[in-house]
């Protein structure tokens, strides 16, 4: 992981971390208030060796001393002592009770003993300290007379000073208890954040779901409160930073393989609810505004919803024409006054799956490509059944949609490879659901520059106009078949044409790891096809 990775999880995180600081913090204060004071009574020993006027006698002596302070440091909590302590004082403790409240500490090369008691009385902690020095002094004498010949001990103890009653506690005081607190609780919420972060295989950046479908990213779509009620943005809202991200995703799908370009897109996702109905539909409104010859596909036949989020009926559809019922020229509705071509899917089949992978639903195709510019289906997710891996071979390739934060990596490495196990290489992915909370300003700039585009492109300045058979839009101008002049195109000249399937500028290609869009969005706006007044592109 990179500093900027690390960054990441401590911001994405975040509320982790401070409730951790806020758990510390009250735990520190509870531990103040509960503890009663503590204070710690220091007595000092002083360890020196009998030894006679001779200097080599006295530096021998002295090395003496040095060598015994280590051990008489462990004699100060040894059970000999405590015991002997508590018998004196009478304390109601056991031996191994008072030895934690004892330390015998000695500085390097030195010769002083400091023992340090510490208690809840102040009185009692300088009595243990006497007691406890009186006693040591007394053991060391007992330890040491009995190897001395002349009955005097080689080394002797003594008190340097008393232990004065302490008059101040001892214990941590508010301000550095609430600070161990900060560190612990910060500590600890950082561990947890890292430790959640590490457990949640939710896909969170666009590099993360690249890396996973082994595809690049064709768009960031943001996240909008108001899609349930209006999930149309690129045509209730088209100045909006969500309806730029749609129209970049159409530039960016135009420019996949601009040498093949790819007629029949299959949009699918891993799970249910990642957004891929909602993006079929925007893509398909912003594709129409440049004049586009386009069909939708309603190609989920088990739980449909883009017929009604467009207001179509799908009493006639799809199953209709698999099953030979309906022609494909009496099934597609169009909708927004001719803007494209939707097939919905007709009654529920009790065989979904079948269906779509006939040769009924390869001839569709077939007819489809020689009469539209882009096909686009809207398939069921790839993990929980197979239709869409079915109808996927027919098709020019397909697009994953994901949603931030809720599809998971090892979900949409198991969608691409069930497009990859049926010979299909996923074209790209679609990012759904993305906060809008971060970048605001460029956020701003998309909405400010899509007003720009929306006026000065000539769709814009479309009346509306009725629809037939779909909820009400802006009419979108419709290119006549090719090598057909439409009305307007005679009126002008006889010679004029639709346009043909356009060539990416010098430049402008996009290499399979770029994810922005490629051309600006007046460029993919102002391009458009005559218009075929009242016409319907059917076969």
């Amino acid at each position: 992981m990179t500093v900027q990775d690390y960054l990441r999880v401590v911001r994405e995180r975040w509320l982790v971390i401070v409730l951790a600081v806020v758990l510390g913090l009250i735990g520190a204060l509870a531990a103040f208030l509960v503890r009663p004071p503590e204070y710690t009574a220091q007595l000092s020993l002083y360890v020196s060796a009998q030894v006679g006027d001779n200097p080599q006698q006295a530096y021998q002596g002295a090395q003496l001393s040095e060598q015994r302070v280590k051990s008489y440091n462990e004699l100060v909590t040894s059970d000999r002592v405590t015991s002997e302590t508590i018998r004196r004082l009478g304390l109601d403790q056991t031996p191994e009770q008072l030895a934690s409240h004892l330390t015998a500490t000695s500085a390097l090369d030195s010769v002083i003993i400091n023992i340090a008691v510490t208690e809840e009385s102040p009185e009692q902690a300088a009595s243990i300290a006497n007691t406890v020095g009186t006693v040591v002094t007394q053991v060391v004498d007992e330890l040491e007379r009995p190897a001395a010949p002349n009955g005097i001990a080689p080394v002797a103890v003594r008190v340097v000073q008393p232990a004065p009653i302490p008059d101040q506690p001892s214990s941590t005081g508010l301000p550095v208890t609430l600070a161990l607190g900060l560190l612990a609780g910060l500590a600890v919420g950082v561990g947890a954040a890292f430790v959640r972060n590490a457990l949640d295989t939710s896909v969170k950046t666009v590099e993360q779901l690249s890396a996973s479908a082994g595809a690049p990213n064709l768009g960031a779509i943001a996240f909008d409160s108001k899609v349930l009620e209006k999930p149309l943005t690129v045509q209730d809202d088209p100045q909006s930073a969500r309806a730029e991200a749609f129209r970049q995703l159409r530039t960016n799908l135009q420019f996949i393989d601009v040498d093949n370009p790819r007629k029949v897109i299959l949009v699918t996702s891993s799970m249910p609810g990642e957004g891929k109905t909602t993006t079929v539909a925007n893509l398909a409104i912003a594709l129409s505004s440049m004049g586009t010859r386009l069909l939708v596909i309603e190609g989920d036949l088990r739980r449909p919803k883009l017929s009604a989020m467009l207001g179509l009926d799908r009493s006639v559809g799809l199953s209709g024409v698999l099953s030979g019922r309906v022609r494909l020229s009496q099934a597609v509705q169009p909708w927004g006054g001719g803007a494209f071509d939707v097939l919905s899917t007709g009654p529920t089949p009790p065989n979904p799956a079948e269906l779509l992978g006939s040769n009924q639903m390869r001839a569709l195709l077939d007819e489809a490509r020689s009469s539209y510019d882009i096909v686009l289906i809207d398939t069921p997710p790839l993990l929980p059944v197979t239709d869409a891996a079915a109808i996927a071979p027919a098709t020019d390739g397909a697009v994953i949609v994901c949603r931030f934060r809720q599809t998971t990596r090892p979900q949409v490495e198991a969608a691409a490879q069930a497009l990859r196990s049926v010979s299909v290489e996923p074209l790209g992915t679609v990012f759904t659901m993305v906060p809008d909370s971060g970048p605001l300003a460029y956020a701003k700039y998309n909405s400010y520059y899509s007003a720009e585009v929306a006026a000065a492109s000539p769709a814009a300045s479309a009346p509306s106009g009725p629809t037939t058979g779909g909820s009400p839009a802006v009419s979108r101008p419709r290119p006549a078949p090719q090598g057909q002049p439409g009305p307007q195109g005679q009126q002008a000249g006889q010679n004029q044409q639709a346009p043909q399937n356009r060539q990416a500028p010098a430049g402008k290609q996009m290499s399979p790891n770029q994810s922005g869009p490629i051309p600006s969005s007046s460029e993919a706006t102002t391009r458009v096809a005559p218009r075929r007044d009242g016409g319907q592109n059917r076969t």
